[in-house]
């Protein structure tokens, strides 16, 4: 069993789609599973003036595309085309008709979940009156919220959610099924026609040893060993990024490696956060304990395993679910959105979460906190007998994935073994899990790791390439 589920709005693509004519009103078409959202956003457009304004205002502050991006052969902003505010309402209300019927596609060790999202972040990309418009900010008044933009983007990922849960969604499912990088024979179900929705074969589970205790699969390292940390999940794994200075216009950032302190703020989606933010409405005195601590993310991909586990072995010392803005002022109030540093977010080089790019804006998607505590042992003749810290593991849903699940079991008390303990899954779309560590207490600040990945022969550091192009979509780059 799991816990509650909470879809918030993410970001998918956007492209001025052919077709549209300059000043137009978004169009829902009929029969779409996502009807109710596009009928909202209609309505918003034909009968609220900052609405129409506020994509006025993104329009004129369209970006050029960074270097070694195009589409068909060009380097322009493809959401220009839409040639006006009115158009570019209509471009978004017609592409997310398109997107709604959107279902990912793999070749070998590539697949097109991204390029959807990453067509829309052209939309807000070094245009702060778009990543305005997407966070419920009035981009014409910043002192006024204006939901309607984000209020859809919200909708739609509930009715997108819907879609994936439907057995129409399982199209593909057989083609990723097939693909050996999926290693199917890692999993309990292993035939397509097991699976009856592209979220269920999303969160597929591993095949559990009960004899043993284990993930035959993934096996962990050395796990009589207390002081060995272990990925929770299967990830691309970096150090965090910290702003040191900010100036308008200048960002200066450099891997966590001085303490962390509570008031330190990680370079999260654009917007600086702090660590005290970031472990939400957990006691204070817990907070206190990561002060002088490190960090680290891992960054989840569409064709990987999207359950997470405990890292360390360890008592649960506090887990919440943390909806942002839950306040029940607004139902739709849960967040902003906008990846306005996209290419350092997933670069061409496919190292994603890399050091020295923004992560999210957290506050503004569902995540949750789970701090574990960690007791192993310290040197022989050395007081005391044994060493103790904190772990924080904060699994956060970007984009598609605007649900995080805990597992009914985690909770305070509970205790937690590494690799083994699962704390919860995402579904559909790409994930993120950050790892905070508190120094060792008593240690007068030492970090219990370094923010560098330590791992030991014979353990996966990477998976060779597949030379063959992932499958196209309308909004695949060149």
């Amino acid at each position: 069993m799991r816990r509650n589920m909470t879809w918030l709005a993410g970001t998918f693509a956007g492209i001025a789609v052919a077709g549209v004519v300059a000043g137009e009103a978004p169009t829902a078409a009929a029969q779409s599973p996502c009807q109710r959202s596009l009928d909202y956003l209609a309505e918003q457009v034909a009968t609220d003036p900052a609405t129409l304004a506020a994509f006025d205002a993104t329009y004129q502050g369209l970006a050029p595309l960074p270097p070694g991006y195009t589409y068909n052969g060009s380097a322009d902003n493809p959401w220009a085309t839409a040639g006006s505010g009115a158009g570019l309402a209509a471009a978004v209300g017609e592409f997310y008709r398109e997107v709604c019927l959107l279902l990912p596609q793999i070749v070998g060790t590539k697949d097109n979940a991204l390029d959807s999202i990453q067509y829309f972040a052209w939309l807000y990309y070094q245009n702060e009156a778009g990543v305005q418009m997407v966070s419920g900010i009035d981009p014409n008044n910043p002192s006024l919220s204006l939901d309607s933009v984000a209020n859809f983007l919200i909708l739609f990922n509930q009715d997108y959610k819907a879609r994936m849960d439907d057995i129409s969604s399982t199209t593909y499912v057989p083609e990723w099924v097939a693909n050996p990088r999926i290693e199917i024979e890692d999993y309990v179900l292993q035939d397509a026609a097991d699976y009856t929705s592209w979220n269920q074969f999303f969160a597929r589970n591993l095949i559990f040893d009960p004899v043993s205790g284990t993930y035959p699969s993934r096996p962990v390292t050395m796990p009589g060993r207390d002081y060995v940390v272990v990925s929770p999940t299967d990830c691309i794994m970096n150090p965090l990024v910290q702003v040191v200075e900010q100036e308008p216009g200048e960002v200066t950032r450099r891997w966590i490696e001085n303490p962390l302190q509570l008031d330190t703020v990680l370079d999260v989606k654009g917007i600086p956060m702090s660590v005290e933010a970031l472990l939400a409405n957990a006691p204070a005195d817990l907070k206190a304990r990561f002060v002088g601590g490190t960090g680290l993310s891992c960054v989840l991909m569409p064709n990987t395993y999207h359950h997470y586990h405990s890292p360390v072995d360890g008592m649960i010392a506090y887990a919440e679910l943390v909806v942002a803005e839950e306040n029940g002022a607004n139902p739709y109030a849960f967040g902003t959105f906008g990846y306005s540093d996209w290419p350092n977010w997933v670069p061409m080089s496919g190292n994603v979460g890399r050091p020295g790019t923004d992560f999210s804006q957290f506050q503004g998607f569902q995540r949750g906190v789970v701090i574990i505590e960690v007791t192993y042992q310290n040197l022989p003749d050395k007081e005391p007998a044994e060493l103790k810290g904190y772990v924080a593991s904060i699994p956060v849903g970007l984009d598609t994935v605007g649900s995080v699940v805990l597992d009914d079991a985690v909770v305070a008390g509970a205790a937690v073994t590494k690799g083994v303990t699962r704390i919860g899954n995402f579904y559909f779309g790409g994930s993120l899990n950050i790892l905070i560590f508190s120094p060792v207490l008593g240690s007068d600040g030492v970090a219990m790791v370094t923010p560098a990945v330590q791992t030991r022969m014979g353990n996966q550091i990477a998976i060779l390439n597949t030379p063959y192009p992932p499958p196209r979509t309308p909004w695949t780059p060149d």
